[in-house]
């Protein structure tokens, strides 16, 4: 009987000193795995959780960050498994339901990607982030006045975010509310004066309103602060054609011209169907 007590104990003893190699080899993987992906050496870091996960496969963390690297390399199916076992083993990670609502969304999913965002704003209401990303995808989808509610919500959340008011300035803008528009893109420059896209849309919605050179002003701003966007020139081009010089003709010309160039089909179509060959 001694015997057997013995027996049992070496064993008992070597399973738990097996255990705690194991758990030591794996906290040396994932150590450096966290390391390396605070350094944003992703490439590494991906290894690393690979290595620990072959020691621990029920780590919930390790396949949330390691989905978060395929997914940032554009890896979205992969990315998905990867959010699917993490949530899993944890369901009750909000970020990781957030990630698999965008990945599927990337990958067209959108109304299984918008249930996953709705879970992770259930578990933290009053995440700012989780509110734009549910709010962004209402608004691929024309559901305005949905995507409205979530920025909304992300404004009351934190005001001082440009993300919140710009978004709420653009729901409103493709709701035709343009007074409440004007007010929201106008918080978005207080947030971010060095952003182009509330003076963008400003010039859209005063152009509507027939006052072309505040239109103008606001344009001619949007293409100082970002001048790599080809609708930006399509929109100054509109205004100058409807003033009546032939010098703002000139000028609507040019801007269509630097706009086909970065290869915009409504540059092209809008240039032939208001210009004669010999203007362009």
């Amino acid at each position: 009987m001694l015997k057997t007590l013995l027996a049992a104990t070496t064993i008992v003893f070597a399973f738990a000193t097996s255990v705690s190699a194991q758990n030591k080899y794996f906290l040396t993987y994932y150590n450096k795995a966290q390391k390396l992906y605070d350094a944003e050496d992703y490439i590494n870091a991906k290894r690393y959780y690979d290595s620990a996960l072959k020691i621990n496969p029920k780590h919930a963390f390790s396949y949330f960050k390691r989905g978060i690297i395929l997914y940032n390399e554009n890896k979205m199916k992969d990315a998905i498994k990867d959010f699917n076992t993490s949530i899993f083993l944890n369901p009750n990670n909000a970020d990781a339901y957030n990630f698999r609502g965008d990945a599927k969304i990337n990958i067209t999913d959108t109304i299984s990607g918008i249930r996953d965002l709705d879970t992770s704003i259930i578990i933290e209401p009053q995440n700012y982030n989780f509110r734009i990303d549910r709010g962004v995808a209402y608004l691929d989808l024309d559901s305005l006045k949905l995507a409205l509610n979530d920025f909304k919500q992300a404004y009351i959340i934190d005001s001082t975010e440009y993300k919140a008011s710009f978004n709420t300035g653009l729901a409103y803008y493709y709701l035709g509310v343009n007074d409440s528009a004007l007010t929201f893109f106008n918080k978005a420059n207080l947030s971010d004066s060095a952003a182009s896209g509330p003076y963008y849309f400003r010039a859209r919605i005063l152009f509507k309103n027939n006052s072309y050179d505040k239109a103008l002003s606001e344009i001619n701003t949007a293409i100082k602060l970002n001048d790599t966007k080809a609708y930006y020139f399509v929109a100054r081009a509109r205004i100058y054609m409807f003033n009546d010089s032939e010098y703002d003709d000139e000028m609507a010309i040019e801007d269509l011209n630097k706009a086909i160039k970065m290869g915009s089909e409504e540059a092209k179509e809008l240039l032939a169907e208001y210009f004669s060959e010999g203007d362009a």
